[in-house]
């Protein structure tokens, strides 16, 4: 979501713009180091012109710099070396504009906020605004560094792993398609020119194919606009992709993927950023912004605010109403009691990220399978209705 926001800067100057937020409480944090007089969210339809890149890219982008600033080299040499070293125009183009907004006076957060040239996560620079004014700057780099490269590789293994599934499905709908709109209206004309009644089996089939024939132009658009509206209230709208979110964590498989990958990136960057200096309160609000699944970020935010209050998470997240996973709360309440919230953090996340794999390799397994069942069933139906009535012709002979 976007803030339009008027305040007044350290300088006492009356600034205005708009920036990007999950929410109106994440939008003041940002603007925390100004004086606000209003703020509020801004219906813009406007086409966001920062260039995606790949998490990969942002890993190694973010680990250079994390290095040579660990080895005490200042901020604006440690982007000219990376600069160097970079070889996307894109990239050079905006270490170009963070090393002249810092030479300007700019913090690297405040610089790096600003700029509009690559689309970067906001939990990431709302983490590096927490590691900055902690002067753990070089330390969460490097480890949002290895964040980002492990979330892209989790990524590329299920895409590859959809590959085949997805082939499947698309030649299937082909097959299909083609049998209903080509060939089955040629051998019906056959059994037309002997008058012979047919099965209502076969007469759905002939009915569905001539409905496809005639009507696939009509059916692609509605498709198309089904899709695309769907998409566009799940992006726009917060309570329609709340709705769609709690369905979701009602599944069976899917719910418990979801959970699996959810969790683990919440528990590896909590830890990540504790153990890198980033208080726990702080870390926790950091680590929420990197749920998609919004009755999962509802619920959490629901417990952070009793956190922030002094209450223990486990106990913050049970009365908020996360009933998905009871062993997460067990482990969350182990961590709390022995104050090994670090190391139990660790581990959760190593045990998610591992169980989240064998769930994904498991529903894929599943799904090749079951595709080839579907496919087989429906062209077994086709090819049944349109030998009903040969048989039928053979018996009254």
């Amino acid at each position: 979501m976007k803030y339009k926001y008027i305040a007044f800067n350290k300088d006492g100057k009356k600034v205005k713009g708009i920036i990007e937020a999950n929410d109106l409480k994440e939008a003041k944090n940002i603007l925390r180091d100004k004086t606000i007089l209003s703020i509020k969210e801004t219906k813009s339809f406007e086409i966001n012109l920062s260039s995606k890149i790949s998490k990969n890219e942002l890993y190694k982008l973010f680990n250079t710099l994390g290095i040579y600033l660990k080895s005490s080299i200042p901020i604006i040499t440690a982007i000219k070396l990376t600069k160097n070293q970079a070889t996307s125009k894109k990239v050079i183009k905006f270490l170009d504009y963070l090393e002249k907004e810092i030479k300007e006076g700019k913090s690297f957060f405040n610089a790096l906020s600003s700029q509009k040239i690559l689309k970067i996560p906001n939990y990431v620079i709302s983490a590096i605004k927490v590691a900055e004014n902690s002067g753990k700057l070089d330390i969460v780099l490097i480890e949002m560094a290895k964040f980002l490269k492990n979330e892209e590789k989790l990524a590329k293994k299920t895409t590859q792993a959809l590959i085949y599934p997805t082939f499947i499905l698309i030649v299937a709908i082909v097959m299909i398609s083609f049998m209903l709109t080509s060939v089955v209206p040629k051998i019906v004309k056959v059994f037309e020119n002997l008058n012979q009644k047919l099965p209502n089996i076969t007469i759905f089939v002939i009915n569905t194919g001539n409905f496809l024939k005639n009507n696939y132009i009509q059916i692609t658009i509605i498709l198309f606009i089904i899709t695309f509206v769907f998409l566009f209230l799940y992006k726009k709208s917060k309570k329609f992709k709340l709705l769609v979110d709690s369905l979701l964590l009602k599944i069976p498989v899917i719910n418990k993927i979801i959970l699996s990958s959810s969790l683990g990136k919440f528990s590896y960057l909590t830890y990540t950023l504790t153990s890198s200096g980033v208080t726990f309160v702080n870390a926790l609000n950091l680590s929420i912004n990197t749920f998609n699944n919004e009755k999962l970020k509802e619920i959490f935010n629901k417990a952070f605010e009793e956190v922030v209050e002094g209450k223990k998470l486990s106990i913050s997240l049970k009365k908020a109403g996360f009933i998905y996973d009871k062993s997460f709360l067990q482990a969350l309440a182990l961590a709390e009691e022995t104050s090994e919230v670090d190391n139990i953090l660790k581990n959760l996340s190593e045990l998610y990220f591992e169980e989240n794999k064998m769930r994904i390799n498991t529903l894929l397994s599943l799904l090749e399978p079951a595709l080839m069942i579907i496919v087989g069933g429906v062209i077994g139906f086709i090819v049944t209705a349109l030998l009903l009535p040969i048989f039928s012709i053979n018996l009254m002979k």
